[in-house]
């Protein structure tokens, strides 16, 4: 087990119920260091924003939690708080820290990372995650060889190329079995989803298609995260490669298992050698829930909108862990500070000081929610 980099605190009111907090404070790398306009790890203001790395994803929420918290004195309901430092890494040791410390971690509900303004403007809710399964793709021949050998021999690129086109058919993925266990969406959640398109274009730089928001939701995916083989630097050199190397990430939906979703892969891919990076379990909470009623109504109060409500993030997160090992089921993401165009994980990650005041004011609204009756 390698080193667990974790921080807890505790507010105990001796109330009947307890809400855990979870964020992390680490963050990606700031490279290209050239793309950014000021030191990442400096933050400046410029006008209504706050500019640095983690700001967005996820210092800036942990700290207007822990502010709001902290102003109110003596919430109606105790708080406990757990801080990772390993989540930009796929939280490699969530399980074993989890199951060491569950009676110390035991809650009735858990406030996710912090969702902020969703592309509608409207803060955003989210009440699970997508599940993530990462391989890495191999062909490799005995050596590297001449091109002239090419209408005799096998050449790994052709054959990866083979591999990743049969991956997918008409924008679906083409595995035999891929769909078979996916969730849908109910009519509820389909109507609480109004994302605006142009906004998302924006924050993205690409078009995007109208319902991008339920594909984002409900859709797994197979993408290409990397690629490598053969002679890639200037001038030619006539070669055909012994190597050839693809790196997937799949995003799955409740309730696709990574496991049976590898192994799914395996029987289909056969001619490649198939290492695996990280399996993540997706994971959803009712909208019916408890928790994600008290977000929806103190985002109601706060900000004078209905809210976005996500029924999980087209990424991924430890979230079915907590669910599993301490048997919660009421765990949704929302009081956070993003936007947008906050730009988490690239340069210039930014986000507006006065959404940072408004997610205090969430927070305490949604305290005050989930501790009535």
């Amino acid at each position: 087990m390698g080193l667990r980099t974790y921080v807890y605190g505790e507010i105990n009111v001796g109330a009947s119920k307890t809400l855990l907090i979870y964020n992390h404070y680490d963050v990606q790398p700031a490279e290209p260091l050239e793309k950014w306009n000021s030191d990442p790890f400096q933050p400046v203001i410029e006008g209504d924003k706050i500019i640095g790395r983690g700001v967005g994803d996820d210092k800036g929420s942990l700290m207007a939690r822990l502010q709001a918290i902290i102003e109110m004195g003596r919430p109606p309901l105790n708080v406990k708080f757990i801080y990772e430092g390993e989540e930009e890494i796929g939280s490699p040791n969530i399980d074993s820290f989890l199951n060491d410390y569950r009676d110390l971690l035991r809650s009735d509900y858990v406030l996710w990372e912090g969702a902020g303004k969703g592309p509608s403007g409207a803060p955003s809710i989210v009440l699970g995650v997508k599940g993530l399964l990462y391989v890495e793709l191999t062909v490799r021949t005995p050596k590297d060889l001449h091109s002239m050998y090419a209408p005799i021999v096998t050449n790994p690129a052709w054959e990866l190329v083979k591999i990743l086109t049969s991956l997918k058919a008409e924008d679906k993925v083409a595995i035999p079995g891929f769909y078979d266990k996916v969730r849908h969406l109910s009519d509820e959640e389909i109507m609480f989803l109004k994302g605006d398109r142009k906004s998302m274009e924006s924050a993205l730089g690409q078009e995007v298609p109208n319902d991008f928001q339920r594909k984002l939701v409900e859709e797994p995916t197979c993408n290409i995260a990397g690629l490598l083989s053969g002679y890639t630097g200037e001038g030619s050199k006539t070669v055909i490669p012994s190597y050839a190397m693809a790196k997937l990430d799949f995003r799955l939906v409740p309730d696709q298992d990574p496991e049976e979703i590898l192994s799914l892969l395996q029987t289909y891919v056969k001619n490649a050698e198939i290492k695996v990076w990280g399996k993540v379990r997706p994971y959803r909470t009712s909208i019916k829930s408890k928790i994600a009623r008290s977000l929806i109504e103190s985002a109601k109060e706060v900000y004078g909108v209905s809210p976005e409500v996500i029924p999980n993030s087209p990424g991924t997160g430890p979230m079915e862990s907590f669910a599993r090992i301490l048997q919660n089921n009421q765990i949704a993401d929302g009081v956070g500070v993003e936007h947008p165009g906050s730009n988490i994980h690239s340069f210039n990650e930014n986000i507006h000081i006065s959404d940072y005041h408004m997610s205090r004011e969430w927070m305490k609204s949604f305290i005050k929610h989930l501790a009535q009756p």
